[in-house]
């Protein structure tokens, strides 16, 4: 199995994780309780997750890709989606840790200018490949430098929009009134950090070979699950709280 393989399934289970999260959302008594932020941002994200996963399926790629003035113009457009879709989970996550630095990062300007650079990457690298059938993920043409570059850049842009949460996650880990809370935020903490390393390690991935290469996959697998149980904890954490004349403010993740 490719290591390119591991992105749909990842898609689908922050998905999961999403709609999960959508349930901690709800002000408790003028109060701002452990994620708060817009529940639109994290909708959206979920739209654009599943269109990125249903785009790669094997028959729905073949409709579409009939429709594409370029070839593999869907693993494209698969892409441009996941790349939305996780700018928007950032910035939910942003406003959920009160990170100012973390939503200008992810989707104020400076998000914006690199969310522009890697999508023209992903095309510059397309047209770079040659491709001349469809191939979901360009799973044929993996071997590629295009290809190879092509799937670098998602990384990279995960890693860059998971980077500057890794700090407020891990400080909300630490003093988190709820212990559901604390638990919740460190294994956010160690998805991020994991998506980060795979990021860094993707050259040492290229020349794997054997079961080895397997070690990556199991790192975005690991990585994925760590940040959707730590948002179902989260939802956990909010339905067995204690009272909130107990905790007040504090359930606030400042």
């Amino acid at each position: 199995m490719n290591p390119l393989t591991v992105i749909p399934v990842g898609l689908m289970l922050i998905l999961l994780g999403s709609l999960t999260f959508k349930r901690v959302n709800t002000p408790v008594l003028g109060h701002q309780h452990a994620l708060q932020g817009k529940a639109s941002s994290i909708a959206l994200s979920g739209i654009f997750l599943t269109l990125a996963y249903l785009l790669l399926l094997p028959p729905v790629y073949m409709g579409v890709e009939s429709l594409m003035p370029l070839t593999n113009g869907t693993d494209l457009i698969s892409k441009y989606f996941a790349l939305v879709a996780v700018a928007f989970l950032g910035g939910h996550l942003s406003v959920a840790y009160d990170s100012p630095l973390a939503r200008r990062w992810t989707v104020g300007a400076p998000g914006a200018v690199v969310l522009g650079i890697v999508a023209t990457g992903l095309l510059g690298t397309l047209l770079a490949t040659e491709a001349p059938n469809p191939s979901p993920q360009l799973l044929d043409y993996a071997g590629q430098p295009s290809v190879r570059l092509n799937t670098w850049l998602v990384l990279a842009y995960v890693a860059y929009i998971v980077a500057p949460l890794i700090r407020p996650a891990y400080k909300d880990s630490r003093k988190n009134p709820l212990r559901g809370g604390r638990l919740a935020s460190g294994l956010i903490a160690g998805g991020f950090a994991l998506s980060l390393i795979r990021a860094f390690t993707y050259p040492v991935e290229l020349g794997a070979t054997g079961d080895v290469t397997y070690l990556f996959m199991i790192v975005s697998y690991i990585s994925t699950a760590f940040v959707v149980i730590g948002l179902a904890l989260f939802a956990y954490a909010r339905k067995n709280r204690t009272p909130q004349t107990e905790l007040g403010s504090l359930l606030s993740i400042d």
